[in-house]
């Protein structure tokens, strides 16, 4: 096994593939010869089963009449003549099909053919090749009530001897034997006939399948280039690490093409990564040197974040208790506010009521008046009573005396009013000052509070400039503690950049030993010059200078950015 395998594994591709298109052309055939023959099969077992349909179509025809008979509608005889007639007129297959029968004894009982054998004994009777094929259909009958016998026979029309198939099946009731048959002539023509077009059909799907065999293997060796085994040689000298030309010239485009200018490509790769790893060991030195520097740094600037931290916790206190301080003031100078308001409330108030007592004063100074015109008018009517009581003598001295305590009434009363309207004259006079006095507080009180609604408005301001530079310094110690939190992450990625650039020149050195693992030819370097010059200025780049330490008062951010 293991020597056809080695053989096998020499051959060439055309070899090979020449070998499995001929497996699968005489595997065609083969299929179609045996789909053929299973073809015939079924074609025979669909003849014998249309035979016993037949036999069975004129058992069936026997059947009835003889239940006919055993009905009394008509004799047993007439039963099977009636019943022959009949079957016998039965025809198919261009007349070609019939049922013929014969009893027990083997006496020609009907037959649409052989007219003079009615009645005949044909126990005799051969075939072609001495079979009496006769006693087997009895014999089968006897055995199973049916059976299907093989024979040989001379067509009508060719007078050839053919091969030729009965079923035969006795029906008991008249002890007579129906037999239909028929010959293999036409399964055979039509056996050959299909076999013969199945194998055109084979032959021109062979012929197809050679001819896209032929292209595809000429499209293949363009593609490949050659052999197969010689691109899995070249495969195998590029996974060993030999990285050399070979000196071989292939086509462009093929897959032995593309290979070698795979390995030329990697030959200039591997060249240029030998010198890469040499150029990132020397820069990830570098780069850990700066890194050193750049933690140093990093460090003295978390102490001087530390104390600016400390310096602005003592200012927010201080911002928070001048905020505390002026929301107190706000708080007060509103209440003083609203004090003044209610004072300026109550001296309009205090005015209203001074108009008002002014308006009663002069009205009881009208009244007064009226009083004293009372008294004036009712002085003369006293006096012109005493006038009348004089006149009238003795008889009029009672109504002098009324007269004269009446006008004395009058001018007291007279005097009282004018008393009266001297107090409210005086009173007015008071009233008018003091509502000049009322006016002119309330328009210091209005001055009042309009000042304290300026200082009011100033210390909330105040207030509200507290507030937003205490929330300010909140801000600025939250900036101070992200910045310093930052820092502090810094300096651990800086530990961490340190702990990378190690790691990336040992990595360095490991692909340095990595790439040794490939063999080059000699010029394979100076086909692309290395990057060396990009390397090293960036390495330069993140070199650093000696750091000083922070002063007090020194610009720390400028330093640190």
């Amino acid at each position: 096994m293991s020597a056809l395998k080695n053989w096998f594994g020499r051959t060439t591709l055309n070899a090979r593939v020449w070998m499995v298109m001929t497996v699968v052309v005489l595997g065609l055939v083969g299929q179609t010869v045996m789909s053929g023959v299973e073809s015939r099969h079924v074609q025979m077992t669909q003849l014998a089963d249309t035979l016993e349909q037949h036999v069975t179509a004129a058992i069936a025809i026997a059947d009835a009449y003889h239940a006919r008979a055993e009905k009394g509608q008509m004799s047993d005889l007439e039963a099977r003549v009636a019943a022959l007639d009949d079957i016998q007129a039965m025809r198919w297959s261009n007349n070609t099909g019939y049922v013929f029968a014969f009893d027990s004894a083997l006496t020609m009982r009907m037959h649409p053919l052989r007219a003079d054998d009615i009645g005949k004994n044909i126990r005799d009777d051969k075939d072609g090749k001495g079979f009496h094929q006769y006693v087997a259909m009895l014999e089968a009958d006897t055995k199973d009530g049916h059976g299907m016998t093989r024979y040989t026979q001379v067509m009508p029309k060719t007078n050839e001897l053919r091969d030729k198939i009965s079923y035969s099946s006795w029906y008991k009731p008249w002890d007579l034997h129906f037999i239909s048959g028929a010959y293999f002539s036409d399964i055979d023509a039509a056996f050959h006939a299909q076999l013969q077009r199945d194998l055109l059909k084979s032959a021109l799907i062979a012929g197809l399948a050679l001819l896209v065999i032929w292209l595809s293997m000429s499209s293949i060796r363009a593609t490949v280039g050659g052999e197969p085994r010689d691109a899995v040689h070249i495969a195998g000298r590029i996974a060993g690490g030999d990285l050399r030309s070979d000196g071989g010239e292939y086509a462009p485009a093929s897959l032995l093409g593309a290979l070698e200018r795979m390995r030329g490509t990697l030959s200039s790769i591997v060249s240029e990564v030998q010198q890469g790893a040499h150029v990132v060991a020397t820069t990830s030195a570098e780069i850990a040197r700066g890194n050193d520097d750049l933690s140093q740094r990093t460090q003295e600037q978390a102490s001087s974040l530390e104390e600016t931290a400390a310096s602005m916790e003592e200012m927010t206190a201080t911002v928070k208790q001048n905020a505390e301080n002026a929301t107190a003031a706000d708080r007060l100078s509103r209440h003083a506010r609203s004090e003044a308001e209610k004072g300026g409330d109550v001296v309009g108030e205090a005015m209203a009521a001074m108009r008002e007592i002014g308006d009663s004063s002069r009205r009881i100074g009208d009244i007064v008046g009226l009083i004293d015109e009372i008294a004036f008018q009712t002085n003369l009517l006293a006096l012109n009573a005493a006038v009348e009581a004089a006149r009238a003598g003795e008889q009029g001295r009672g109504f002098a005396v009324v007269a004269a305590e009446v006008r004395r009434l009058a001018q007291s009363s007279a005097a009282a009013s004018r008393e009266i309207k001297g107090l409210i004259a005086e009173s007015g006079e008071r009233v008018e000052i003091g509502a000049a006095l009322v006016e002119q507080s309330s328009g210091a009180l209005r001055d009042i509070v309009a000042s304290v609604k300026k200082v009011t408005d100033i210390v909330a301001e105040i207030a509200a400039a507290s507030a937003e530079q205490s929330a300010g310094v909140d801000q600025v110690n939250l900036a101070i503690a992200q910045i310093d939190q930052v820092t502090q992450e810094n300096a651990a990625l800086v530990e961490e950049a340190a702990a990378a650039a190690k790691s990336m020149q040992d990595q360095a050195h490991s692909l340095s030993d990595q790439v040794a693992f490939f063999t080059v030819d000699g010029t394979a370097s100076a086909e692309r010059p290395a990057p060396v010059s990009a390397v090293e200025r960036a390495a330069h780049d993140l070199s650093f200078g000696q750091s000083a330490p922070v002063k007090k008062g020194s610009d720390a951010w400028a330093e640190f950015a």
